[in-house]
């Protein structure tokens, strides 16, 4: 047995609670709510995964697995190509992510379906995974993510610089793919034991393509891990609570019992937020105030003279590049998706993120208006942004923006995903299959296999 290097009685055999939790989940425990946010995340998911096909993210992964090669066990979304389940998962999630649109989770701090459905996704369709296992293994890989991420490591690690969409997300994907995999108990925790010898990814890499690489790399390193605990590998079974395990390495705030409270009654996948708006999510807050300003006070670009943007001062590290050059640093600077808001562009099309925006005089003039400050007062909140907006005449607008609410309204929340799910999946595969993905992951739940995926989810020509 390894040493446990906390004192906190909670920490005794957490990986084993953990892993013990993620293996018995079953679909009969989820509430209806759950239900319908796991429907929802998995449409969101798919438009945004269809929406990167012609980033250069995407060419240059499918380019690598074609020259390769790989068993034909799993579909690359989009573009069609089977290849192995290992390259699926590296592939649909790093391109799942490439745009920086898809779903998170403050309980995480983190992105939880980029990296579940890409490590579920392959071993389900080559294995025939009905609708409700494939559910019950996407709760559990968020459970499992949002446990081991903000809930046991703190904010400490995540201001320390590990991104934790590929830190955490490494044992969410684990847990989601041994789900699929049919790991029991013992084998689930071996599996935490492999998936955090692989468990990383830098901050300081936000605006490269490396960003996403965290995702595929957690989904391909999870789904690796379930597979070799399932043929016998072994691990450590107390990973994250032993001396020189995972907690000791990585965090500051170890805190085990957060990480089991309310472990199989509070479900944290009900803290999934998404995104309206295609750039970091530290940005939209910011992003919401702007558009107030313009279109409920009235404020046009000519009469603004400068503005304070108040901010947490996490922000600082996260998504706060001075003068982005290129369309994803643009994703991750406060100064351009609020010069952004203030002008009126349209923040949800991917179009407003290009080198030639980033270059535009109007953008350029509005951005550098903007002053991002550090507000302590915010210090302990999310996903907020306080405008300060001085006018040439001498006039002051304020408005807050924050967007750390999950909808609760589950109806509402479908339909406006599957507007989203339109606008982004018709031109890349048409309405008529865009339209059958929304029908089929409508009733998820009862349907026997998802081959409905390789079938539809594919573009045209």
């Amino acid at each position: 047995m390894a040493q446990i290097a906390f004192d906190q009685p909670e920490a005794k055999g957490l990986t084993a609670k953990l892993a013990n939790h993620a293996a018995d989940l079953s679909f009969d425990e989820l509430p209806d709510d759950i239900v319908s946010i796991a429907k929802c995340c998995f449409l969101d998911w798919l438009a945004v995964t269809l929406a990167a096909q012609d980033d250069p993210i995407t060419k240059m992964l499918i380019s690598e697995a074609k020259e390769q090669g790989g068993n034909r066990q799993a579909t690359i979304i989009g573009d069609g190509l089977q290849t192995s389940v290992g390259q699926a998962a590296l592939i649909n999630g790093t391109v799942s992510h490439a745009l920086d649109y898809d779903d998170v989770n403050l309980l995480m701090i983190g992105h939880p379906s980029v990296i579940t459905f890409a490590a579920m996704l392959g071993p389900a369709e080559r294995d025939g995974t009905s609708g409700r296992d494939f559910i019950t293994a996407f709760v559990a890989g968020t459970e499992i993510g949002c446990r081991v991420g903000k809930q046991l490591m703190g904010e400490s690690h995540y201001q320390k610089g590990w991104h934790m969409t590929g830190t955490a997300g490494t044992f969410a994907a684990a847990a989601a793919a041994g789900k699929i995999l049919g790991l029991e108990s013992d084998t689930m925790t071996v599996a935490f034991g492999i998936a955090a010898s692989q468990a990383a990814g830098l901050k300081a890499n936000f605006g490269t393509m490396c960003k996403p690489l965290h995702a595929g790399k957690a989904c391909q390193n999870g789904l690796f891990a379930a597979s070799m605990a399932k043929r016998g590998w072994t691990s450590n079974r107390e990973i994250l609570e032993c001396v020189q395990g995972f907690g000791d390495t990585q965090t500051n705030a170890f805190t085990p019992d957060l990480a089991t409270e309310g472990l199989g009654e509070r479900f944290l996948t009900r803290g999934m937020l998404f995104k309206y708006h295609a750039a970091c999510y530290g940005t939209h807050a910011a992003i919401e105030a702007a558009r107030v300003v313009r279109s409920t006070h009235g404020v046009s670009p000519d009469e603004i003279e400068n503005v304070e943007l108040h901010v947490p001062s996490g922000y600082f590290k996260m998504c706060n590049i001075h003068e982005p050059r290129t369309g994803l640093e643009g994703k991750f600077s406060l100064r351009f998706t609020t010069a952004m808001g203030l002008l009126g562009e349209d923040t949800s099309s991917m179009d407003s993120y290009s080198v030639e925006k980033c270059k535009h005089p109007a953008v350029i003039a509005m951005r550098d208006r903007i002053k991002v400050v550090a507000n302590d007062d915010l210090e302990n909140d999310h996903a907020v942004a306080d405008i300060i907006l001085t006018k040439k005449n001498g006039g002051v607008v304020r408005q807050s923006g924050a967007v750390y609410e999950p909808e609760t309204n589950q109806s509402r929340q479908w339909s406006r995903l599957t507007e989203k799910f339109m606008s982004l999946a018709m031109p890349v595969i048409g309405a008529d299959k865009a339209g059958q993905i929304v029908d089929n992951v409508g009733a998820l739940q009862a349907m026997d296999d998802l081959q409905f995926i390789p079938k539809l989810a594919v573009k045209e020509g």
